[in-house]
């Protein structure tokens, strides 16, 4: 895929899918949520504007601009937000057993990830980055990945819910209210920091959905 440069501002939501065979049945949907959003189905398609919802197939391609932001509403209930110059792929999504998996890759930018549990139901999400592997069980949480830096915050869940494997396979658990910064590469030397809390102009862009998440979960209506 062609490099894009910083003053494009441009960035490209990459869904490359194994789909499982309920797919059909239960799409996974791309939506608009703010600015410029176009969709391109195979690599040498034609980019269409998106001003609502679209359901995403295999091989298909979104991008969104500076100051833009996209959502991918799963199966499980689960929900990605896309922020401004990210590029994310979403590798597979299985929801054929009880344990609905994914596998999302982050090449840059950030995300914004509320993994649920519907109805009693579980799943395990892994995102990718070049300098990490992030587990998630029920939980929320940002990703910001830049260059050879990743920084994963838990913002809501149990301190078991989020573990990132870094450097020469060393893992960590991320506790709630807490930031972790990698430095380095996956497989290769990488350092690690620590802070309490998840503020920063990293996650300036999700503080609206934060914020909703959170009111939600005061009045009963989310987990």
């Amino acid at each position: 895929m062609k490099k894009l440069s910083c003053a494009t501002a441009v960035c490209v939501l990459v869904l490359w899918s194994v789909v499982p065979k309920a797919f059909g049945a239960d799409p996974i949907v791309l939506e608009r949520v703010s600015g410029r959003l176009d969709y391109q189905r195979t690599v040498t398609g034609n980019r269409v504007p998106v001003t609502g919802q679209l359901t995403i197939h295999p091989h298909g391609f979104a991008y969104t601009q500076a100051r833009s932001m996209a959502a991918v509403d799963l199966p499980d209930s689960s929900v990605v937000s896309i922020g401004a110059s990210s590029q994310v792929g979403l590798e597979s999504f299985d929801r054929t057993t009880p344990i609905a998996s994914a596998t999302i890759r982050i090449d840059a930018g950030a995300i914004h990830f509320s993994v649920r549990h519907p109805a009693g139901a579980h799943s395990n999400y892994t995102f990718i980055t070049p300098v990490s592997e992030i587990a998630i069980r029920g939980t929320e949480g940002v990703i910001v990945t830049r260059g050879d830096e990743t920084i994963v915050a838990c913002v809501h869940g149990t301190n078991n819910d989020t573990l990132v494997v870094y450097g020469r396979n060393e893992k960590m658990y991320v506790p709630v209210g807490m930031t972790v910064r990698i430095r380095g590469r996956l497989g290769g030397a990488s350092t690690m920091s620590m802070r309490r809390g998840v503020a920063g102009p990293e996650f300036d862009q999700f503080k609206t959905i934060i914020a909703h998440n959170h009111a939600m979960r005061m009045r009963g209506l989310q987990k």
